[in-house]
């Protein structure tokens, strides 16, 4: 006698999970392009995917809560801080938050040094257009860049745009700065080895607060890491741009973002076609912007104005905004860039704003600045807020230990 079995089906529930997980998968992470080869190809799919949708998720919100994507953004990031699983603390480096010149920071201590001695110190300023990104986004870049160099790293939590614009964020900068200079022994940190780092737009914080720094005749800052720098907010058309801004990296640098960069900064109003089509910019404009670099404007490495016939009869009322030196420090006065101090330029190869670097680079050698180098890694824009497992880069991990060697090289001198 035969017993027939029925074959078991999955469940009405199971079936609509399977649906809707592949349609998210669909949505969010097949469509993801690696800009080129890279170590763990997956973990980048996988972040790219995921702030895509989290940005998809602020910008449902958005009108309904009526708070901007934006700050919804931050919120999101920032409340992992209070719950975030650290096993790279094993004691190493103390860390506590306090005001300095009212300015809320995130001061990093080793422990392996002796209390009389005075310590290096790194002010840090971080990434994120100047609207997004705060002292948590950065937290175990700054803990082990602290355990790695035996320095103090002091990380500011500037003012955010647009609640704030240019020189909102310098001026805040540079207050902290200051007052940890005037009063280094109450940070016990030795005055003559102050370092200022930041990535992306903190790298543009960090060459601007020097130089200012540096006409108020404070103590010389012993050097500047500039990871993967915002240098100018001129040209959207410059060789890593075209390269790189159809791969929306990370899902963060692409247009409709990028644009909120100058805007939300200089207190602007430009739109995605005039920036990145350089139709902000004349004739006139453009040269001048090459004038600035002491470069050709047919000089193909970076740009050929042959490619350029979309540019405006005028100027955009804004774009003078945009040349000053301490928005654009890539195109300040041969002088300035001469007296730079020591400086570490990280570039990634896959980056919007590597031409930023490059031209950097090229500029300070030009000048004859003694002590500038330069290291280009095959990886990410943003790849310095990755160190967390799971989806921590080898290649963060090699800039933090570059970045360290940098300064022990140069404390022990």
């Amino acid at each position: 006698m035969f017993v027939l079995h029925s074959t078991p089906y999955p469940s009405f529930k199971v079936v609509i999970v399977t649906i809707l997980l592949s349609v998210f998968i669909a949505r969010y992470y097949i469509p993801v392009r690696s800009p080129g080869p890279m170590g763990h190809p997956w973990k980048y799919r996988i972040i790219s995917g995921t702030f895509a949708f989290i940005l998809d998720f602020t910008h449902f919100f958005e009108p309904i809560i009526g708070i901007p994507y934006y700050t919804l953004l931050n919120i999101i990031v920032d409340s992992f801080d209070p719950i975030k699983i650290r096993p790279f603390d094993h004691g190493e480096v103390l860390y506590h938050d306090q005001y300095i010149a009212n300015v809320l920071v995130r001061m990093y201590t080793p422990t392996n040094r002796s209390k009389e001695s005075l310590l290096p110190v790194i002010i840090f300023f971080h990434g994120g257009g100047f609207f997004f990104g705060s002292i948590y986004s950065h937290d175990t870049m700054n803990y082990h860049l602290s355990m790695y160099t035996g320095a103090k790293v002091i990380a500011v939590n500037y003012r955010l745009t647009p609640g704030v614009h240019y020189p909102t964020p310098i001026e805040e900068g540079v207050s902290v700065a200051k007052y940890v200079m005037d009063n280094y022994q109450e940070f016990s940190i030795d005055p003559t080895h102050v370092f200022l780092c930041g990535d992306s737009a903190g790298g543009n914080m960090a060459v601007v607060v020097e130089r200012h720094l540096r006409r108020q005749r404070k103590p010389v800052v012993r050097g500047v890491l500039l990871l993967y720098p915002l240098l100018q907010l001129v040209h959207y058309r410059l060789a890593s741009y075209q390269t790189y801004l159809p791969y929306r990296l990370l899902s963060l640098l692409r247009e409709d973002m990028l644009v909120q960069v100058a805007n939300f900064y200089v207190n602007t109003s430009f739109s995605q076609d005039e920036l990145f089509h350089n139709r902000h910019l004349s004739l006139s404009d453009y040269e001048k912007f090459y004038s600035k670099l002491n470069l050709s404007s047919l000089d193909t490495n970076y740009d050929d104005i042959r490619k350029h016939n979309y540019l405006s009869q005028s100027s955009h009322p804004d774009t003078w905004k945009l040349f000053d030196e301490n928005i654009s420090p890539l195109l300040a006065d041969d002088e300035i860039l001469h007296n730079s101090p020591a400086t570490f330029i990280v570039a990634c190869t896959y980056d919007v704003l590597l031409s930023d670097a490059q031209l950097y680079f090229e500029r300070l050698q030009r000048l004859n600045v003694k002590d500038v180098i330069y290291r280009e890694y095959r990886i990410f824009h943003g790849v310095m807020t990755f160190v967390d497992f799971p989806v921590a880069f080898n290649e963060a991990f090699e800039i933090i230990s570059d970045s360290a060697q940098f300064v022990i090289n140069r404390t022990a001198q």
